[in-house]
């Protein structure tokens, strides 16, 4: 098993990429390479670092100042410029901008301890005896095998998206099997977003979940990037895969809480004690918000789909009643009032029926989330005082109420 030697040398292959996020605003130079580097560099300050990554004139004057100061050695293939992600908000699907496929080119990488994230600008052919390896791609991710990787010890770390396409399957017992045969691996670990992950250290045992721990503020551009690197620095160095995988979920937990601060996350996990949370059920979300504007149908049928694509049931009375006659629909709408586990409020504009809605849950004794920016103090102060969860990140509101409806 590796001990030591974790300390001395690992191998990083990933990109260096443009994050920019509209709200909240976000706009640093990362991507999963050079996220991976600066938090393993957190972890393990004394380790020697080759980073393999592509990049224009900027990424090579950041890469520089860093090799100055640490022992980092930068393996970098130049490209005429840049890849830039663009996110409305932090769970949106990003557009990319400086990439085009004539660009492409292949990497071949070996070491005894690599990390190997997928990279739009380039296939990469991996070479370890101990590898973790995440495809990064939920619409394309590629096979570590059929890459030509190869690994005495292989860990891969997918999401739910990259699990089902690789797989070509879609239930977790499925999903693990044909993994298990088709990439040769030793442990596949899935993610599963605000639900925590799935560990399976062989495709005949049944799997151990890992918790998610809940915070107060939720930032995930990146998590996924810190998931896979902490889990590596723990896996490396000898700790069982469900070990490497719970210290991981803490490490994100910390850089979800405090936006982005990778180089600090070892110390914030010493000053914190994040709550473990593990869901019990899927539940119902009522989605209560105006709907007379094209903005407000917008913004509505924007929070139905990232609700549902965390996985949660979904009642909004726009998409699942629509409009009519208030004897028509007001019934309908009690009724999975009733029936829900809790509601997400959409309360800027202190639309009458949002709060009604929300003045009905709190009677029922549901949990109620209400994502507001711009009201005042005074205008929430019924909803503060009957113990609504006010919210205004929009990300954070939506994993709240993933938590409420799972408990």
């Amino acid at each position: 098993m590796p001990g030591e030697d974790i300390c001395r040398e690992v191998s990083i292959v990933g990109g260096t990429y443009k994050e920019t996020c509209y709200w909240p605003v976000w706009d640093e130079l990362y991507g999963s390479g050079w996220r991976a580097v600066r938090v393993f560099r957190a972890y393990s300050p004394e380790a020697n670092i080759t980073f393999h990554t592509v990049g224009d004139d900027q990424v090579e004057k950041i890469l520089k100042i860093y090799a100055g100061s640490e022992k980092l050695s930068n393996q970098l293939t130049k490209s005429s410029s840049n890849i830039n992600f663009y996110y409305n908000h932090p769970l949106s699907y990003p557009k990319v901008y400086g990439y085009t496929t004539n660009e492409k080119r292949s990497m071949k990488i070996s070491g005894r301890f690599v990390i190997g994230f997928g990279m739009l600008e380039a296939d990469v052919q991996i070479e370890g005896e101990w590898v973790v390896y995440d495809p990064q791609s939920p619409r394309n991710p590629q096979s570590f095998r059929k890459q030509g990787g190869k690994a005495e010890h292989l860990a891969l770390v997918l999401n739910e998206s990259e699990a089902k396409r690789l797989s070509g399957e879609t239930e977790l017992p499925q999903i693990k099997t044909a993994l298990f045969e088709r990439e040769k691996c030793e442990c596949l670990i899935v993610k599963c977003g605000a639900k925590g992950a799935m560990v399976f250290s062989s495709k005949d045992e049944e799997g151990t979940a890992v918790p998610v721990y809940k915070t107060s503020h939720v930032f995930p551009i990146g998590s996924g990037d810190v998931f896979t690197t902490v889990f590596s620095f723990f896996w490396f160095s000898g700790y069982k895969s469900i070990i490497a995988a719970m210290n991981a979920s803490k490490a994100v937990a910390a850089y979800c809480e405090d936006k982005g601060m990778v180089d600090a996350i070892p110390e914030l996990l010493k000053k914190n004690a994040f709550e473990e949370f593990i869901p019990n059920k899927a539940g119902l979300v009522y989605l209560a918000g105006p709907f007379f504007t094209l903005n407000a149908k917008l913004f509505v049928s924007e929070c139905r789909n990232m609700l549902q694509a965390m996985g949660m049931q979904v009642f909004s009375p726009y998409h699942d009643v629509g409009e009519g006659k208030a004897e028509d629909v007001a019934p309908k709408d009690i009724e999975k009032l009733k029936k829900c586990s809790c509601v997400f409020a959409i309360i800027d504009g202190l639309d009458s029926g949002t709060l009604f809605e929300v003045g009905y849950a709190i009677a029922l004794g549901k949990k109620v989330v209400a994502y507001v920016e711009n009201e005042t103090e005074g205008s929430l102060k019924m909803l503060k005082g009957t113990g609504c969860d006010i919210e205004k990140d929009f990300t954070t509101a939506l994993y709240k109420t993933c938590w409420y409806a799972a408990e």
